[in-house]
């Protein structure tokens, strides 16, 4: 009797052994298609970020503002505000209607864009027409050059929700008053 157990118990053993698929896990190809995913996975949120951006600065060009519910989240916070303008959304539209008014035939794109995880960083290198009042001189319609750095943040929607920006206006005004 001891040895029929032992014996149905090799059998089993040797069942289950025989039913288990060999299979060999060739690691170095697995980690080489982790390392594809994840590629693939930071250039199509690197290229929304861009396609994003680019509509962006379209606004200003086309003074469009219907792309800013696909673009700018709900709580979108610029920093800084514009005196006398809220840091949210309707600040944001005010400053860039100001900037139309006082700008016209804007040429020029983002000379330079870094993407960082949730942060993109862009330098704009733009030229206009001095077309409206700005500060406090009428218009010349002189042509200037303007720079300007932009630092936007991320959420996880993929929208804007913040952005920290400056502007040479100082440049321009020298430009202006010249």
């Amino acid at each position: 009797m001891k040895h029929t157990k032992n014996y149905l118990l090799i059998f089993v053993l040797l069942t289950l052994f025989s039913s288990c698929k060999n299979q060999t896990v060739d690691i170095e190809k697995e980690r080489q298609n982790a390392v594809k995913e994840y590629v693939a996975k930071m250039e199509t949120e690197r290229q929304q970020k861009l396609d994003v951006i680019q509509k962006f600065y379209e606004v200003f060009a086309s003074g469009d503002m219907s792309v800013l519910p696909e673009i700018l989240a709900a709580n979108y916070t610029q920093y800084p505000s514009d005196p006398g303008q809220t840091p949210d959304i309707e600040g944001f539209v005010k400053h860039t209607q100001d900037f139309g008014s006082m700008f016209s035939d804007l040429k020029g794109v983002p000379s330079h864009i870094l993407v960082d995880k949730d942060l993109v960083f862009v330098r704009s290198e733009l030229e206009v027409t001095h077309s409206g009042k700005a500060f406090n001189i009428p218009a010349t319609n002189k042509r200037i050059k303007l720079t300007a750095f932009d630092l936007h943040h991320f959420n996880e929607d993929g929208k804007i929700d913040k952005t920290w920006h400056l502007e040479d206006f100082w440049g321009a005004y020298s430009q202006i008053k010249k």
